[in-house]
């Protein structure tokens, strides 16, 4: 590997990681589309590579979060319940079985309807402090469709699950994407397992993404809490077409 590509993964690492952080979707979507559009790799070693960097994000975010009282642990784990066993065996049965010119439209158009879910899906946010009482049937059911996103084609486990709990349970978006962080932590070990199975990971890559993802994602979980929901949820939503659209446009 030459060094201009070694300094690209850094630097793409570097930057995902400091924005997933900050949403708490860790950025895997921005992972995948970097590395098929950039780096040139198919379908299943992008999404491979990318579970196994952002799960770096997500486990560092996950850490910074719960020490500072942000994450809603129930939640969480009721969300996972669902989601685990779906991303371990979509890894290993479906990912790298989608043709790649199909594989980067079905991305790139579910990018773009995320962006337009995160704008205009709202519901009441609780109060702060607020306890919250987790709807279990509702995030089970709703990790199991995750898990599938997550584990075929690397996305969903953050993107999705940021708006979709505070749809759910009317979290606020920075207490949503905390709590996120250990889901896309748990999901993300299922899915790196079952792409490891498959083969997928481009593990030559992963020392430079790696190392990149985790002092991005300390600097980005450094802000936990500050930013506005208003702030979170238009990150998120402008960082869905900015990879969604590029995706879109190459495959047509």
């Amino acid at each position: 590997m030459d060094v201009q590509t070694a300094i690209g993964l850094f630097l793409l690492a570097l930057t995902v990681g400091i924005y997933g952080s900050i949403i708490g979707a860790g950025g895997g979507f921005l992972v995948v589309a970097g590395l098929v559009l950039v780096f040139d790799l198919d379908g299943a070693t992008a999404v491979g590579t990318s579970v196994v960097t952002t799960l770096a994000i997500q486990v560092t975010g996950a850490y910074t979060y719960t020490r500072k009282g942000l994450v809603e642990r129930p939640v969480a784990l009721w969300f996972v319940l669902g989601s685990m066993p779906v991303a371990f065996f979509t890894a290993v049965f479906i990912a790298d079985r989608v043709p790649e010119a199909t594989f980067e439209l079905i991305i790139g158009l579910l990018l773009l309807a995320l962006a337009g879910f995160v704008v205009l899906v709202r519901r009441p946010e609780l109060p702060e402090g607020s306890t919250v009482e987790p709807k279990r049937a509702a995030l089970t059911g709703s990790g199991s469709v995750i898990g599938v996103l997550s584990g075929a084609l690397g996305v969903g486990a953050g993107l999705v699950t940021v708006p979709l709990l505070g749809w759910l349970q009317r979290l606020p978006a920075h207490r949503a994407a905390a709590t996120t962080t250990l889901v896309g932590s748990l999901s993300g070990f299922a899915a790196v397992l079952g792409h490891t199975v498959a083969g997928n990971p481009r593990w030559s890559y992963l020392p430079f993404l790696l190392t990149g993802a985790v002092i991005g994602g300390r600097i980005g979980s450094s802000s936990a809490g500050r930013l506005s929901a208003r702030t979170v949820l238009g990150l998120l939503a402008g960082g869905l077409v900015i990879a969604g659209l590029p995706l879109v446009v190459r495959s047509l």
